[in-house]
């Protein structure tokens, strides 16, 4: 890799993860539970303990046995998984570092390939004090799907590196509008060529009708989210960001924000470069979304 490129150090725990399948083999759901914790989590401390498990979700809870008779992947592929990971992560970091201007071959980027409970396939969360992506192998058997999600939570490790987004507000709208656009723009430009659903839902079929539906409400859409641009709270946040459903603002189509973050950041792009933007604090940032999701209202 040439000097001045920034790299990725891998640590992969699916090694880890197949110890403890081996010796959870025919033991009774208790005591598989049992060994997820000692012979998985707790061999890794600060990915688990100190990170991903902070509220308990991965050591605990009534579905943790059910949730772990899911996790039905042969040994062999959850492997060879993880060594296609490796294989795509540099080339992507280095083109989504380049899109951001990015550099800086003394500080790798940090991945953690694991086994997870089939809840997400990748994100980026903090790890060490400072956003790591991670990559759950049990979701991604699609490699044209893992190229999008790579990139795309590449570019929020990068974006952390250049704006430290993980001290801003876990449900803000404006945050998420931002971070979300600019992950999505990036991925347009580092994999080029696909239509917007495929970097909205990286590539899975069948979601022409979402895409459909959020153009013909696309003025309320943007009326809606103009007037939770402030917001920081779950209720406020999750109509446009999460895919549950909601009793209050859940008739949106789910996961709209993203849409709008993308046309947002996009329309940002015709007065700042992307590695400006990339760099901006929240308080710099709301007053130009606000008016940028103007202008796409103007228009709506």
């Amino acid at each position: 890799m040439a000097a001045g490129n920034p790299s990725v150090r891998v640590r992969d725990l699916v090694p880890t993860y197949l110890e403890y399948a081996r010796a959870a083999d025919d033991a009774s759901p208790a005591r598989r539970s049992e060994l997820w914790r000692s012979r998985y989590l707790d061999r890794h401390p600060d990915v688990f303990a100190a990170a991903l498990d902070r509220a308990g979700e991965w050591s605990g809870g009534d579905d943790l046995p059910a949730a772990l008779d899911r996790l039905t992947e042969t040994r062999a592929d959850l492997s060879s998984r993880a060594v296609r990971l490796r294989a795509e992560l540099p080339d992507a970091v280095c083109a989504v570092a380049g899109a951001l201007g990015w550099a800086d071959d003394r500080d790798p980027l940090e991945c953690v390939t694991l086994v997870g409970l089939h809840r997400a396939n990748g994100w980026a969360d903090r790890l060490d004090g400072r956003y790591a992506l991670f990559l759950a192998v049990e979701q991604l058997d699609n490699p044209a799907e893992e190229r999008l999600l790579v990139h795309h939570e590449a570019a929020h490790v990068v974006h952390d590196r250049l704006a430290t987004i993980r001290d801003w507000p876990d449900h803000g709208v404006a945050a998420s509008l931002l971070a979300e656009g600019l992950a999505t723009e990036v991925t347009t430009e580092t994999v080029a060529g696909l239509p917007d659903e495929a970097y909205l839902w990286f590539h899975r079929p069948g979601y022409e009708p979402w895409l459909a539906e959020c153009r013909s409400r696309w003025a309320e859409i943007l009326d809606r989210i103009i007037a939770d641009l402030d917001a920081t709270t779950l209720d406020r946040h999750a109509p446009y960001f999460l895919m549950r459903n909601l009793p209050d603002g859940g008739d949106l189509p789910k996961r709209c924000g993203y849409l709008v973050g993308l046309r947002v950041v996009r329309e940002l792009r015709q007065a700042h470069p992307l590695p400006e933007i990339a760099r901006w604090d929240l308080d710099r940032a709301v007053p130009k979304l606000r008016r940028a999701l103007g202008a796409l209202a103007a228009t709506a």
